[in-house]
C-alpha cells in the first residue's frame, strides 16, 4: 500500500546529492505519536472526557531507502542502490518518560538522492504485552478498560506528494521522524464509542477490540489498523 507523506520526514540539512559513492552521510530515525491540532501526544490522550488512551507501542521491522531512479547511484553502484536497516525497533510512543519524538535508530548511508522509505509494523518476539502484536493501543471509554490490538503486519511504502522534497544525503546529516496522528484515532474511538459500537460481549472487563474475533470487533479491529496505516506519514517537519 503506497503512502503518501505523516511518519514525518525531517530534512534537518537538503542539499544536492553526490556521484561519489566513496563519502556519505548519516540519516537517523525518530517516531512519534502526534496531533494535526497541534496538541503533543500527551494532551491529545483525552476525547471529550470519554476516551483516553493511555499505551500506544508498536513494533517496527526492517525499514529501506530506496535512491531515486534518476541518482546515478541508482545504476552505477547498484550494491549501494538501497539501504536496509535490520530491526526489530519495539516502541513505546506514549511513555511519559520519553520524548516526544523518539530515537530509532542511525546509519551512515552513501551519498544519493532518496526517494522513498519501505517498513512494516510486524509481530513482536519480545515478551510483554506486545508479544504476538505488530501495535497495542490501550486506555479507557467512559471509565471502562479498551485494548486494541493486531497481529497482522502492515506495509508501508512512503514518499512524498511533491517529488522537489525527496531528501539528499550529501556528507550531511538527515533525520526522519516517522509521525502517527494520534488525534485521527481518538477522533475514531470516540466516535465509535458514542454510537454504543463498542462493548464487553463477553463480560470480561475489558472492551477488546482486535482484527481477530474477540469481543465480535473484528471489522472495528481491520478499521482501527487501516486507519493506522492512513495516518501514518512523512512530512519535512519535526
Amino acid at each position: 500500500m503506497k503512502k503518501f507523506s505523516t511518519f514525518v520526514l525531517v530534512a534537518l540539512a537538503m542539499s544536492s546529492c553526490s556521484n561519489n559513492p566513496s563519502t556519505s552521510g548519516n540519516v537517523s530515525f525518530k517516531a512519534s505519536a502526534v496531533s494535526s491540532t497541534g496538541k503533543t501526544s500527551s494532551t491529545a490522550r483525552t476525547a471529550a472526557s470519554t476516551v483516553v488512551i493511555t499505551d500506544f507501542k508498536v513494533n517496527i521491522g526492517n525499514i529501506k531507502l530506496e535512491t531515486d531512479m534518476e541518482d546515478a547511484m541508482h545504476s552505477t553502484d547498484p550494491i549501494h542502490e538501497d539501504v536496509k536497516l535490520m530491526g526489530p525497533f519495539l516502541l513505546d510512543l506514549l511513555d511519559p518518560n520519553k520524548p516526544l519524538s523518539q530515537f530509532i535508530t542511525s546509519v551512515d548511508v552513501p551519498n544519493a538522492k532518496y526517494e522513498e522509505i519501505k517498513f512494516n509494523f510486524t509481530k513482536s518476539l519480545i515478551a510483554g504485552d506486545l508479544e504476538g502484536k505488530t501495535f497495542l493501543i490501550k486506555g479507557t471509554i467512559n471509565d471502562k478498560p479498551f485494548v486494541i490490538w493486531s497481529a497482522e503486519n502492515i506495509e508501508l511504502e512512503m514518499d512524498f506528494m511533491d517529488p522537489t522534497k525527496d531528501f539528499a544525503v550529501n556528507d550531511n546529516t538527515v533525520t526522519l521522524n516517522i509521525k502517527i496522528q494520534l488525534d485521527a484515532l481518538m477522533a475514531k474511538i470516540t466516535s465509535l464509542a458514542n454510537q454504543g459500537l463498542l462493548l464487553d460481549t463477553d463480560g470480561d472487563g475489558i472492551i477488546e477490540i482486535t482484527t481477530g474475533f474477540d469481543d465480535g470487533h473484528s471489522t472495528i479491529g481491520h478499521q482501527i489498523k487501516e486507519l493506522l496505516e492512513n495516518e501514518t506519514h512523512l512530512d519535512d517537519k519535526d
